[in-house]
């Protein structure tokens, strides 16, 4: 997963869509983007939800990698959270 992390942030940085000055607003924006991307894809039946949920994920990927938080752990935890859930 960690490679899979890296080579997509480097290739965003590579087209200049993250940089230094990239901010937590930015990167929701964006995400609020590809979110509404995803719902067309389904609304309409445009044949490429796969893709738009790919994105989402990607973007939440960047958003990791770009303000240090080890998301494998996280969703590792998060995951044993929700095994132990009741509801």
């Amino acid at each position: 997963m960690k490679e899979l992390i890296e080579t997509n942030y480097k290739s965003i940085i590579k087209r200049g869509l993250i940089n230094k000055k990239t901010t937590s607003n930015d990167f929701i924006m964006k995400l609020e983007e590809e979110v509404q991307e995803f719902i067309e894809a389904e609304k309409y039946n445009l044949k490429n939800e796969n893709e738009e949920l790919a994105d989402i994920i990607l973007v939440c990927l960047n958003y990791a990698k770009h303000y240090d938080i080890d998301i494998e752990k996280e969703l590792k935890n998060k995951i044993t959270i929700n095994t132990k859930r009741n509801d």
